[in-house]
């Protein structure tokens, strides 16, 4: 029989065992049980906790009398936790959320992911070899994109210089053509050749300097990985990946968008103003700048279809009608939503919407302006609303009055082009403040422009005129004195709309009583185009192409003669090389 209070060897090696979860908090807690998975002593508070926290729930757990009677220690080389969580700085990161795909400690996985699949990181750490073969792979290729654009970035530099030189010369020598009259106006032209040039090598500059710190950041990150896989520290390893991996797919996104946000022109020009030599005494200017890119040498392209998002959302009163879109990123394209009276942000890859606002009347066109603004045509109320986006959030800004119901917009050179579909009908110039700068209302020569697209040379407005009566409707060029340079009109395409200019000059046209998309050429020409031929679309309104992806969207109907424009369809744009 024990005498009462007597202490047994057991008992006695008991007290010796502590709780390790509580000894890195500081605290010397009496051992109650063992865990085996985790290999550690623990305390009753974490012994019960154990048992209920999801990632230790199918843990295997021994109770007083059947732990080892040996603390486990953890060697000063091993392969241990030593990460810190960032919102609970005293805790390990000793969890990874699958679901969330982050790493996380016990007390952000008992809060914040108590439904979520979470791994203990010693039980997963020892398999991620492939995983790091993936992530590797995607450094080395991300790391190729950027030093790729720091090459280009430098050539083009050089190759800006150059394209200067001619243009100043180009300039001086127009400039010995007239007489002393022109000195206060060749300085006003020298100074835009600067502004442009300037403007063009910050892009360039921007790109160059931006890819540097990506390329940077990725050497970094690969070092310290690879150093890890070197010296088999797996826990550190893995977490290191967990936390690259998101942060790979953010540098991945940013790449994209620091090439489409410092995309630049390939060729400059100076086009003389030959009027100048005649009515010296009546001009104002002394010639354009204009920038353009070089265009691709092909004379066929071919169109295959892809996927099809409907435009119809939960939050919608009415099914949607797509009268205008245009891509804003690499992810993003806003549409205008005339049946909901909205305007939405919409992901391009799934189709799904990111934000929406609701307007006070019905828009028919959306385009986007510099420096994350919109202009929205509102005909009903005659005016055009601008508007503010960043990220996926839609704000409403100032509006422009028009003074009459307004269907379509195009913007250059901080000058809006706007299409009055009343009698008479007209193209009006605005100033960003809404100034009126010129009014093209010849007779007879618009019966209804309802989409307006600016060549990228920024010389000419290609104009969708959209007229019903006698199956009639054409397709026109026009210069900026209201010349009409090329037109198109065929008795088997009523009713032209959406208007899209692509990468080698030519452009789709949807016309859509004739439920038909046609590619005119410079001279407006029909070309060639295969593979939309096989594909049924039906009422087409509006068209945009992402020259980053090759991709062509087109609002159309989801069925057969059904109007309302409510689903997007999605192709890729082959070029075929002449």
């Amino acid at each position: 029989m024990e005498v009462s209070g007597k202490v047994t060897s057991k008992s006695m090696a008991n007290f010796n065992l502590y709780c390790i979860p509580c000894d890195k908090d500081g605290l010397k807690e009496q051992a109650y049980g063992f865990c085996q998975d985790c290999q550690e002593h623990l305390c009753q508070t974490c012994f019960q906790h154990h048992r209920k926290s999801t990632p230790s729930r199918h843990h295997v757990l021994l109770e007083k009398d059947d732990m080892p009677t040996q603390q486990t220690t953890v060697g000063v080389n091993a392969d241990v936790i030593t990460d810190s969580c960032t919102n609970h700085r005293d805790k390990p990161l000793e969890f990874y959320c699958n679901n969330h795909k982050t790493v996380a400690c016990y007390v952000c996985v008992t809060r914040e992911h108590k439904q979520c699949k979470v791994d203990y990181i010693p039980d997963v750490s020892g398999n991620i070899s492939g995983e790091l073969i993936d992530l590797n792979k995607k450094m080395k290729d991300l790391a190729k994109k950027c030093e790729y654009n720091i090459m280009k970035a430098s050539a083009a530099t050089k190759q800006l210089e150059q394209k200067r030189g001619k243009v100043v010369e180009d300039i001086r020598i127009f400039r010995k053509e007239i007489n002393d009259r022109l000195d206060q106006l060749e300085a006003m032209m020298m100074t835009e050749v600067e502004a442009v040039v300037n403007t063009a090598k910050y892009k360039i500059e921007n790109m160059k300097v931006a890819s540097k710190k990506i390329a940077e950041e990725i050497k970094c990150s690969e070092s310290i990985l690879n150093d890890l896989h070197k010296r088999k520290k797996q826990i550190k390893l893995f977490i290191e990946m967990k936390k690259v991996t998101p942060r790979m797919m953010t540098l991945e996104s940013e790449e994209i968008q620091i090439v489409q946000d410092n995309m630049t022109f390939h060729e400059i020009q100076f086009d003389r103003n030959e009027r100048l030599l005649y009515q010296l005494k009546g001009e104002n200017n002394f010639g354009t700048i204009s920038t353009y890119r070089k265009r691709s040498e092909y004379t066929e392209i071919g169109v295959k279809y892809e996927t099809s998002h409907n435009m119809t959302f939960p939050s919608d009163k009415e099914r949607s009608c797509v009268s205008g879109m245009v891509v804003v990123s690499a992810t993003q394209m806003i549409i205008a939503d005339y049946g909901n009276k909205k305007i939405k942000t919409i992901d391009v890859g799934t189709g799904t919407l990111l934000s929406e606002k609701t307007l006070s009347s019905s828009p028919e066109n959306v385009i986007k302006l510099p420096q994350n603004k919109l202009a929205v045509t509102l005909p009903d109320e005659k005016c055009i609303q601008v508007m503010s986006y960043k990220d996926t959030s839609l704000s409403l800004d100032r509006r422009i009055n028009v003074g009459e119901s307004c269907y379509c917009v195009a913007y250059c050179q901080g000058m809006l082009v706007v299409g009055c579909n009343i009698n008479p009908w007209k193209l009006v110039i605005l100033g960003l403040d809404g100034q009126l700068i010129q009014v093209f209302c010849t007779p007879g020569l618009f019966y209804g422009p309802r989409k307006i697209a600016i060549s990228s040379d920024e010389k000419f407005m290609y104009v969708s005129d959209y007229f019903v009566l006698e199956g009639k409707g054409k397709c026109m060029k026009i210069d900026w004195y209201g010349n009409v340079v090329a037109s198109f009109t065929d008795q088997g395409y009523v009713c032209p709309y959406g208007i899209q200019e692509l990468e080698d000059g030519t452009l789709l046209v949807c016309f859509y009583n004739s439920n038909k998309i046609v590619r005119l050429s410079s001279i407006f020409k029909k070309c060639n185009i295969t593979g939309l031929e096989k594909i049924n679309i039906s009422y087409q309104r509006a068209i945009t192409y992402s020259e980053r992806n090759h991709k062509l969207y087109v609002s159309c109907s989801s069925e057969q003669g059904f109007r309302s424009n409510d689903t997007i369809k999605v192709f890729n744009v082959k070029k075929i090389i002449a």
